[in-house]
């Protein structure tokens, strides 16, 4: 069987010493490109309306004052009315629109109803999430 002990002190290259990370300076001096720090040509940006209930039918989706409003360039329905959606955060619509605000408010245009129906809460989930 292979021996998996630790080197000596002396022998390790890493283990206990100072490593200085590539993107310090970067971060440290606020030059550091993030992802939202990118906004190229013709980018949208995209909100997701999210079911509330773990468990419920969608009975009606209305997206058309989301539609109508300027900026918008895409609805779309992920759950058709009809569907059960089985826990909650489950994708309901999503929006694109040009800008970030113009999504946020687009997607509070948008109008789901639902049924909610009964769930299931185990004695495991009581005990670990304190439901």
């Amino acid at each position: 069987m292979p021996d998996y002990a630790w080197p000596d002190a002396e022998h390790r290259s890493l283990i206990g010493k100072r490593i200085p990370r590539v993107d310090s300076p970067a971060k440290v001096t606020g030059r550091a490109i993030y992802t939202y720090d990118v906004q190229r040509p013709g980018m949208l940006y995209g909100k997701v309306i999210r079911c509330p209930y773990a468990r419920a039918k969608v009975l009606s989706i209305d997206t058309s004052a989301a539609e109508k409003m300027p900026g918008v360039k895409a609805v779309h329905i992920v759950q058709q009315p009809g569907q059960t959606i089985f826990w909650a955060g489950d994708d309901v619509v999503a929006v694109a629109a040009g800008d970030e605000l113009t999504a946020e408010d687009a997607a509070t245009l948008v109008k789901v109803k639902y049924q909610p129906l009964s769930h299931l809460v185990s004695r495991w989930a009581r005990t670990i999430f304190g439901t």
